[in-house]
């Protein structure tokens, strides 16, 4: 019975020691507050805040009460480094401060105690920042432009949008005007295009993006910079509603500025065709409903490219019957002067781009000239099916 008494109590001592060898650490912190028995700190730093850079970070926080305090002292990397700074306490409330760079990019944990003239310290304060580099850096790209259109001084630069949480803010453009000076101008990333009205016709203008990686961060990162020479956007004529004509028989016509084969008129005496104001609408149309099938009939027009990528946009708001088996509808690009005969739109060496029309819609064509050279656009069609027809309201090139 002793002996099991005696355990007992030997238990107990074992786990009051080692109760006070965790409460070690703890009580480290205190020792220097004390003297002569009583406790001695100086007033610990509030509203402390980690701002984020570009191998660094700015420390800051508040004090307001205490105005013994001659300087506070900032701790990372456990306690590996620190930097001591001065301060001059006011009688209100001061702000204290700090840049600490050259910082590896990496996650920090920064602790900050205030002190006094006596050397007492205050309880420290203690909040996490990131801080960002090369790796970060290399993450960024430049926004994609998405077209640059150049029609004489004016250019209009379309952009992709960007995933947000990368940071991105805006991109930064530098151009020469007409008065040849170099021009500097902001585009937020919000803005899906910008319109320069005084660009200087065959120069380059060079652009950047800008990111933060947090919305507080003390530095902006940048890409480096894109350099690119708009081409000036491909000038199509008479390519909208209202179409205007050269020949009207009724409602059908011959649309002006444009080449129409004469398998494409159908209606009429003398025949027209192309053209077909239908509901008021002066749209461009072939139509067979109750009048000769169409064979191989084409519309096209002219036009000056440079060495360049395009896109020809399309928008054929009404068909019937497009995708029947007798109705073949091309929109085509060729080089030179005209377009192939509908049975060589697939094969032919002379066509840059085509797409087979089955629907309505926004239809685009996207091609590519390696030569300062004209090339044809337009559209071929075989009606061999009664009640077929489309009609299209606008026909753009744009540079991609």
């Amino acid at each position: 019975m002793k002996i099991h008494k005696l355990t007992k109590i030997v238990l107990l001592v074992l786990l009051t020691v080692l109760g006070s060898c965790a409460d070690v650490a703890e009580m480290d912190d205190f020792k220097d507050f004390t003297a002569d028995g009583e406790i001695n700190y100086s007033e610990k730093v509030d509203s402390l805040k980690i701002f984020s850079g570009k191998n660094r970070a700015k420390i800051q926080g508040i004090v307001d009460a205490d105005p013994k305090i001659t300087e506070f002292r900032v701790y990372w990397d456990s306690k590996k480094d620190s930097v001591v700074v001065p301060i001059t306490r006011s009688i209100g409330i001061d702000t204290l401060e700090v840049i600490i760079s050259d910082l590896p990019e990496n996650i920090y944990n920064f602790e900050i105690r205030t002190f006094d003239s006596q050397g007492n310290s205050s309880i420290p304060v203690s909040a996490t920042g990131e801080v960002y580099g090369e790796r970060y850096q290399a993450t960024l790209f430049n926004r994609p432009v998405i077209a640059n259109n150049l029609i004489e001084d004016s250019l209009v630069i379309n952009y992709a949008g960007m995933d947000l949480t990368s940071g991105v803010l805006g991109t930064e453009i530098v151009y020469t005007n007409t008065s040849d000076e170099e021009i500097e101008l902001y585009v937020p990333i919000a803005e899906p295009s910008v319109t320069i009205l005084d660009f200087k016709n065959s120069s380059t203008y060079k652009y950047r993006t800008l990111f933060k990686p947090e919305e507080t961060a003390i530095d902006t990162f940048y890409t480096a910079y894109n350099n690119l020479k708009p081409i000036p956007k491909p000038l199509m004529v008479n390519a909208k509603m209202p179409f205007a004509t050269s020949a009207r028989s009724g409602r059908w016509g011959t649309v002006a500025e444009w080449t129409t084969n004469d398998n494409a008129k159908t209606h009429g005496n003398p025949p027209v065709g192309g053209f077909d104001n239908n509901g008021g609408r002066d749209a461009m149309g072939l139509e067979s409903w109750g009048s000769p099938l169409i064979r191989n009939g084409k519309i096209h027009q002219m036009v000056d490219v440079q060495p360049a990528s395009y896109s020809l946009n399309v928008n054929l708001s009404n068909g019937n019957k497009l995708s029947e088996a007798g109705t073949r509808v091309f929109i085509v690009v060729a080089k030179g002067e005209g377009l192939p005969d509908i049975d060589d739109v697939t094969t032919s060496t002379d066509v840059l781009g085509f797409k087979k029309i089955t629907a309505t819609g926004n239809i685009i064509v996207d091609f590519i000239s390696e030569e300062n050279a004209p090339v044809s656009v337009g559209i071929v069609t075989d009606f061999t099916v009664d009640q077929s027809y489309w009609k299209i309201l606008e026909w753009d090139i744009v540079v991609k």
